[in-house]
C-alpha cells in the first residue's frame, strides 16, 4: 500500500514536470539526496506519484515543498485525497500538500508541551543558553512556528524571550 497524488494538467506541461524525476530501474522516481523517495507514473492526463504510508518526516517535508514549487510554477491541479497522512487538533485532514505547515506546527507544539517539568536545554541561534527544568512557554506563529519565551528552574527560576528552541536532555 501507498499514498496517492494524483496532478492533472496538460500535455505540455506533463513535459515541463519530466525533469523533476529522475530515471531509475525502468521508473521515474523523486530523489532526496540520492534516496528514492516517490515514484511518478505519467498518464495521458498528468502524472501520478505515490509514496510509502509510513515515510519519514524529511521525505514528507521535501515531498511537500516539491508539490509547492509544481503547483506554483505550472498549471496543475493537484489531487492529494489520496495522501492522507494525519489530522489537526480540530479534525481537519493532512496530506502532503494541503494543511501540512499547519501539521508540522501542531506536531511541534505536541512536543514542547509533553517536555514541560522535563530538563530541557535553551538555545537561540544554535547557542546553548542554559538548562534547567521547563516549568513555562510561549509559543509563537509568526510565518514560522517558534518558542518566544520560556521559563525554566536550574540554581532558581530563569526566563528567556527571543526565537527559543528548546531539546530535551538526556
Amino acid at each position: 500500500m501507498s499514498h496517492l497524488i494524483q496532478i492533472h494538467c496538460a500535455p505540455e506541461v506533463r513535459l515541463a514536470l519530466q525533469p523533476y524525476f529522475f530515471s531509475q530501474d525502468g521508473a521515474h522516481v523523486f530523489r532526496v539526496f540520492g534516496v528514492a523517495i516517490a515514484e511518478a507514473a505519467f498518464t495521458e492526463t498528468g502524472l501520478d506519484i505515490t509514496f510509502p504510508l509510513e515515510s519519514p518526516l524529511e521525505e514528507l517535508e521535501a515531498l511537500h515543498t516539491l508539490l509547492v514549487r509544481i503547483d506554483t510554477h505550472h498549471d496543475v491541479t493537484i489531487d492529494d485525497t489520496q495522501a492522507v497522512i494525519g489530522y489537526l487538533g480540530d479534525g481537519t485532514t493532512v496530506t502532503v500538500y494541503r494543511h501540512f505547515k499547519r501539521w508540522l506546527d501542531f506536531l511541534s507544539a505536541a512536543r514542547v508541551r509533553s517536555m514541560e517539568g522535563v530538563v530541557v536545554e535553551v538555545r537561540a541561534n544554535g547557542i546553548k543558553l542554559a538548562e534547567g527544568v521547563l516549568r513555562s512557554y510561549e509559543l509563537m506563529e509568526d510565518g514560522e512556528f517558534y518558542v518566544s519565551a520560556c521559563t525554566i528552574e536550574a540554581d532558581g527560576l530563569e526566563h528567556f524571550e527571543g526565537e527559543l528552541s528548546l531539546a530535551a536532555v538526556m
